[in-house]
C-alpha cells in the first residue's frame, strides 16, 4: 500500500518539476536582487525565534539552543525553555498556553507538517526534522496574523538551512539515541542540494538490558532538498521527508500489549517569482502520505491509510513603503482510510464501551487569507486580515465553511518599550486525515474554533536586557476528540465542549557580557473546560511553570550550560484498585480530581569544539536530572502476583516516573 502511495506522489512531483522547468528557462534574467522586507515594527504578540546567527534582541541563537541541554538536541524540544509551553520529558510534543498539543502547527519551508513525531505511541518522543537541518524557527504562541492557518493555538515555523554552494560537505553525529548523517554540496554553480539520515539505536540500547523482550522501539528518517537558481528571478526548491516507525510493547501482556507500524512521507515543491525587489510570489505544489497499523490489548487496532497532494499561492507585496500585504489561495485533495475498534473503559463505573468505526473517503479543502501589515506611522503599526475555510466533505446541515478575522496592534511608546495587543478568531478544521475516530466520529462537523485575546509589552536595552510580558485569555468552543498517547494505564478521556484559558508569560534574558548571559522564564495559567455540565481542569493546565538558564564561555571553544525548571503538577484523574477474591476491580474516580506532584530538574551541558584544518570536532557532555529527582509521570494500575504460581496476590496503584538522572555523551564531525 505504501508503495503505491508513494508511486503517486513521485509521479506526481516529477511532472510538476519537469513542467515548471520548461515554463522557466525561457524567463529573461532580471536584476540579481533578493526581496526586500520592509523595515517595521514587529507587530506579532507572543514570538520567539531561534536562528542561525548573532543573538538579535527576541531571539534565540540555534548555536545557543545546540549547546543547551536537551534530549537529542531535538528542535521541538527546544521550544520547552519558553514560558506558556507545557511539555513533558518523554515527548518532543508541546502545548502552548492552555491548549491541546494537535493545536499547534508545526511548518517546514512552508508546508504544514502531518504528524511529524516518532515514537507517537509514547507521545511523539522525537521530531522527525533534525536540527542540524534548521537555519530558523519561529514560535508563535497567540495572536497570529492571517497567514497562519489550520490551528488555534499556536505555530512552529521552521525554515531549513540553505545548502552549501561552495564545496562538499559532511558531517556525522552520535548522541543518547540517534545516529545522524547529513552531506551536502553545490548543483552545478547556482544551486545545492542537501542529504540526511538518522537511525534511532533505542532497540540496540535496549538489547543490552533486561528489559529488551518488553520495549523494541525502531525509527529513521531521510530529508533531502534540491535548490536552483533558474533565473535571477526565479528559484525552484524540491523538499522530501520521509520517517518510519516499529514498536513492539510488552508482547507478553495480553491486556496491555502493542505492536505498531508507521510511516510519513511529505514532498513539496516550491517556484518563487521576485518581481522587482518588493513583490514576489511563492508558488508550491505538494503531496503527502501516512500509513499506520496499529494492535493493541486482545482486539483492539487502529490502521489509517491516509493520501493528500494539493497546490497553494502566496502574494507579497511591499506598497508605497508603509504596507506589506500577503494573499495567498491553497487547495487540498485528502483521501482517507480508517479502520478502528476498541474496548475504551468509561469513567467512573467498571465497564467498557465498544467503538467500531470503518471509513473510506475523499474530499477537497480550500483556504483563503488576506492581510496588511500597514505602518501607520513611524510608531504605529497595525496588522489586520482573514482567514476562509471551506471543506466539502463535512456533514450534512452542517456550514461548510468559516471565517475568521484577526487584527493586532503594536505601539512603540520609545526606543526601548514595545506595547502590543491581538484579537482574532482561530479555527482548526477537522479534515479527514485528522478524524477523531477514537471517539466515534466518522465525518467531519464544523471546525473548532477559539478566540485569543492578548496584551503585552516588550523593553530592550542595549540590545542586551529584553524584558517581555504577556497576558492572554483564549475561549475555546465547539471541541471534539483529543490526543491519544499509549502509556502504562488505561486512559479515560471525557467529552468536551467548551474551554477557557487564561494567563500570563513572563520572558527576560540579559546579555551581561560576551561570555555570560542568563534568561529567565515564569509563566501563571489556569485552563478549565466544559465536559458534561461540568467544570474540569484542562490536563494543559499548569499554574506555575519558572525557567532559570545561564550559559558562560570559559575558555574560547568551551562552553557551560545550567538550566533549572519548575512546574506544578498537572491534573489527573484518581485510580481505584482493589482485589475482590481472585481478580482486580479497576475504577476512576473524578476526571482530573487530583495533581500530581511538582516538577523540577537541574540540568546541565559542557560543549566543546575543536577546528581544525580539513575537519572539525564537536562534543559534549550533559546530565539531565542532576540531583535525580524522582518526577512522576503518571500513575497506573498494578497487579503483584505469585512469581511461582502467577496467582493474584493484591492490587495497587503505583507512580511512574519520568527520566532519572540521564549523563549523556555526543560527538559531532564535519568535514
Amino acid at each position: 500500500m505504501f508503495n503505491l502511495r508513494l508511486t503517486h506522489i513521485t509521479i506526481f512531483l516529477i511532472f510538476t518539476l519537469v513542467t515548471l522547468t520548461a515554463f522557466l528557462l525561457p524567463v529573461g534574467a532580471e536584476e540579481d536582487q533578493e526581496p526586500i522586507q520592509l523595515d517595521k515594527i514587529v507587530v506579532t504578540p507572543g514570538k520567539f525565534t531561534i536562528y542561525e546567527g548573532a543573538t538579535p534582541q527576541i531571539s534565540i541563537s540555534k548555536t545557543e539552543i545546540e549547546q543547551f541541554p536537551l534530549i537529542d538536541n531535538d528542535i521541538m524540544r527546544s521550544g520547552h525553555i519558553f514560558p506558556g509551553v507545557t511539555a513533558s520529558d518523554f515527548s518532543a510534543r508541546f502545548s502552548v498556553r492552555g491548549g491541546e498539543k494537535d493545536g499547534v502547527a508545526v511548518r517546514l519551508d512552508g508546508i504544514e507538517l502531518y504528524n511529524p513525531y516518532h515514537l507517537q505511541d509514547f507521545g511523539g518522543a522525537i521530531s522527525i526534522v533534525g536540527l542540524g537541518l534548521i537555519q530558523r524557527a519561529d514560535l508563535l504562541m497567540g495572536g497570529f496574523p492571517a497567514e497562519y492557518g489550520q490551528k488555534m493555538s499556536g505555530v512552529f515555523d521552521l525554515t531549513s538551512k540553505e545548502p552549501n554552494r561552495e564545496k562538499v560537505s559532511a558531517n556525522f553525529g552520535l548522541d543518547l539515541i540517534n545516529a545522524t548523517a547529513q552531506i551536502e554540496g553545490p548543483l552545478t554553480d547556482r544551486g545545492g542540494w542537501i542529504l540526511s539520515a538518522r537511525r534511532g539505536y533505542v532497540d540496540l540500547i535496549l538489547a543490552l538490558t533486561d528489559i529488551d523482550d518488553r520495549y523494541k522501539p525502531q525509527y529513521s528518517d531521510v530529508y533531502g532538498k534540491f535548490k536552483l537558481q533558474l533565473t535571477d528571478a526565479d528559484t525552484l526548491t524540491l523538499n522530501g521527508l520521509y520517517g518510519w516507525d516499529y514498536n513492539l510493547v510488552r508482547a507478553d501482556d495480553v491486556s496491555n500489549n502493542l505492536e505498531s507500524n508507521y510511516d510519513n512521507l511529505t514532498t513539496w515543491l516550491n517556484w518563487r517569482h521576485i518581481f522587482g525587489t518588493n513583490h514576489w510570489t511563492d508558488v508550491y505544489l505538494y503531496g503527502g502520505s501516512s500509513g499506520q497499523e496499529k494492535e493493541a490489548g486482545v482486539a483492539d487496532f487502529d490502521n489509517r491509510d491516509l493520501l493528500y497532494y494539493g497546490t497553494k499561492v502566496e502574494l507579497t507585496s511591499n506598497v508605497h513603503a508603509q504596507h506589506t500585504i500577503r494573499s495567498g489561495v491553497e487547495w487540498r485533495w485528502s483521501d482517507a482510510k480508517y479502520d478502528y475498534f476498541a474496548k475504551e473503559r468509561i469513567a467512573g463505573i467498571n465497564n467498557y464501551d465498544e467503538i467500531d468505526v470503518n471509513i473510506n473517503q475523499s474530499g477537497n479543502d480550500i483556504k483563503f487569507f488576506l492581510q496588511d501589515e500597514w505602518q501607520i506611522h513611524a510608531k504605529l503599526a497595525l496588522n489586520v486580515g482573514g482567514r476562509f475555510i471551506y471543506q466539502d466533505s463535512r456533514l450534512d446541515g452542517v456550514s461548510n465553511y468559516e471565517i475568521g478575522p484577526r487584527i493586532a496592534l503594536a505601539f512603540q511608546a520609545n526606543d526601548n518599550l514595545i506595547l502590543r495587543g491581538a484579537w482574532g478568531i482561530y479555527h482548526q478544521p477537522i479534515d479527514l486525515v485528522s478524524l477523531p475516530v477514537e471517539d466515534g466520529i466518522a465525518t467531519a462537523g464544523s471546525a473548532e474554533q477559539s478566540i485569543h485575546y492578548i496584551l503585552g509589552f516588550e523593553y530592550n536595552v542595549a540590545n542586551n536586557l529584553l524584558i517581555k510580558l504577556e497576558g492572554y485569555y483564549k475561549h475555546y468552543d465547539n471541541l471534539v476528540g483529543r490526543l491519544r498517547e499509549f502509556g502504562r494505564q488505561t486512559q479515560v478521556f471525557t467529552p468536551l465542549d467548551t474551554a477557557d484559558v487564561k494567563g500570563f508569560d513572563l520572558f527576560t534574558t540579559h546579555a551581561v557580557s560576551n561570555r555570560l548571559s542568563w534568561s529567565l522564564g515564569y509563566a501563571f495559567g489556569i485552563a478549565e473546560e466544559e465536559t458534561g455540565g461540568r467544570t474540569i481542569y484542562r490536563e494543559s493546565d499548569r499554574r506555575h511553570s519558572i525557567y532559570l538558564n545561564s550559559n558562560y564561555q570559559f575558555a574560547p571553544s568551551w562552553l557551560l550550560y545550567v538550566s533549572w525548571r519548575f512546574n506544578t503538577g498537572t491534573p489527573r484523574t484518581p485510580l481505584i484498585h482493589e482485589k475482590i477474591d481472585t481478580n482486580c476491580n479497576r475504577q476512576f474516580g473524578e476526571p482530573h480530581a487530583e495533581r500530581l506532584p511538582p516538577y523540577h530538574s537541574l540540568d546541565f551541558r559542557i560543549t566543546k569544539r575543536s577546528i581544525y584544518k580539513r575537519w572539525s570536532l564537536s562534543w559534549y557532555f550533559q546530565i539531565l536530572n542532576l540531583y535525580n529527582r524522582s518526577n512522576i509521570d503518571q500513575y497506573a494500575f498494578s497487579e503483584i502476583r505469585d512469581e511461582n504460581t502467577n496467582q493474584l496476590i493484591d492490587c495497587s496503584v503505583e507512580s511512574e516516573p519520568l527520566l532519572p538522572i540521564v549523563p549523556t555523551l555526543g560527538i559531532t564531525l564535519t568535514f
